[in-house]
């Protein structure tokens, strides 16, 4: 069958959704960028922000209207709970709601009219993300869900309490990938400064880290997620001495402490700055998110917010406009315009384009970046990898195996394409 696989939502439905797309073509299976013409279409909705449940609505509308009367359209993810309820979902026996959180084994079901049952390895499988072609380096989800209350955040009309996966059966399984190959490991979560409290009634990220870092095979480990507001002793002190660990992403949104407070972060700009000079001294790399047009955000605000940035040479990952909602609380502060939002997230844009540049040469002096891994090949290119990615032009390493270290590296230049930054190599 031809089917049409499309993933609005965050980088857990990607890496599902990667996992379902291997999983289709294994049994023979076709994936068509044809959605009027597919025999099936799978949808993977998000629920993150109002603006993303309108547009996820919108786009199963659509795809309901313009597919053909004979095939079958699966909608998935956060929204499909609410999709259900919809006028044009009621009564059709063309379009299947999936709810189930790992939904690749049921979405298959469906296809294959099947009734397998998803495993604990196929658990773990589905929570793992290929970065480039195989499993040198994958991002591996390790818990979801979150118990702060931020005011601007889903957890108000989507609440979903914190689930860790068992620390025994992700420490084995990742150290099987290890052995198997795997030299970069990205941990995520929704909140991954929490993982372990819903099984162990206490954070355990610091150990599992830790043991995590003595596989001799593995060279690097990139934590995302990170909250300064759920930060504790024992994982700053792994994050800052564990040599292993090289980029950390700990989450900002905004540098002013007005702000952080009308967001209802739990931590102002000196904790978050404490935990930034212990992790730099250190010689960790330290990325972030923004959020611009919150409401009553200022220009004062907004200069705050980049003059931090480029003090503390972190790199911002991406910048997200705010969008109200009215089932979050700031949806009670006083709101900006629309043509304030956008003239705030312009701001910051150009702002950060250039501190993103300096941040990315700042990086080629740290030890760890004096040697990469072959991760990936791909139009002509080789996609090498420490922290950042990043790829050679030279033509004589397009053989280079997966997994190779490549050492004294020629000429770094950081390069910008549009938005885009990106490293290369002078030869």
């Amino acid at each position: 069958m031809n089917v049409f696989i499309l993933n609005d939502g965050c980088v857990r439905e990607d890496a599902l959704t990667q996992n379902l797309r291997e999983r289709l073509k294994k049994e023979n299976h076709s994936i068509t960028t044809d959605y009027k013409n597919a025999d099936i279409l799978v949808y993977t909705t998000c629920a993150g922000t109002g603006y993303s449940i309108d547009e996820c609505i919108k786009t199963s509308y659509c795809l309901q209207y313009y597919k053909k009367k004979t095939s079958p359209l699966i909608i998935t993810g956060c929204l499909a709970g609410l999709v259900k309820e919809l006028d044009f979902v009621k009564n059709r026996n063309d379009i299947k709601i999936i709810e189930n959180k790992d939904f690749v084994v049921p979405v298959t079901n469906y296809i294959n009219e099947e009734n397998k049952r998803t495993t604990k390895k196929l658990s773990l499988e589905h929570a793992t993300r290929k970065i480039c072609n195989e499993d040198i380096f994958i991002q591996f989800m390790l818990e979801d869900g979150c118990t702060n209350k931020c005011s601007f955040c889903k957890t108000h009309y989507y609440p979903k309490k914190v689930e860790s996966i068992s620390y025994l059966d992700a420490l084995t399984y990742l150290k099987e990938k290890i052995r198997n190959g795997t030299k970069i490991i990205s941990l995520s979560g929704d909140n991954l400064t929490l993982y372990g409290i819903d099984i162990y009634k206490k954070p355990v990220l610091h150990n599992f880290i830790h043991e995590l870092s003595e596989e001799e095979r593995l060279k690097y480990i990139i934590v995302n997620e990170i909250t300064a507001q759920n930060m504790y002793p024992d994982l700053l002190e792994e994050l800052a001495s564990n040599k292993k660990v090289v980029q950390v992403s700990l989450q900002l949104e905004s540098a002013s402490d007005k702000i952080l407070k009308a967001m209802n972060r739990g931590h102002n700009l000196e904790k978050y700055d404490y935990i930034v000079r212990r992790l730099q001294e250190q010689g960790k790399i330290i990325d972030t998110v923004l959020m611009t047009g919150f409401p009553t955000e200022t220009e004062e605000d907004l200069e705050k917010t980049i003059n931090y940035i480029k003090e503390r040479k972190i790199y911002v990952e991406g910048i997200s406009g705010y969008e109200d909602f009215y089932a979050i609380p700031s949806h009670e502060l006083e709101q900006l315009s629309n043509s304030e939002k956008r003239r705030h997230l312009m701001t910051v844009s150009e702002a950060i384009q250039k501190s993103n540049y300096e941040v990315l040469e700042n990086t080629m002096d740290y030890s760890f970046t004096k040697e990469s891994i072959v991760v990936g090949h791909n139009d002509k290119r080789v996609y090498l990898a420490n922290s950042m990615t990043h790829y050679s032009i030279k033509k004589d390493l397009y053989s280079l195996p997966l997994g190779t270290i490549v050492k004294d590296q020629p000429k770094r230049i950081v390069k910008r394409i549009g938005s885009t930054i990106n490293f290369q190599y002078r030869y």
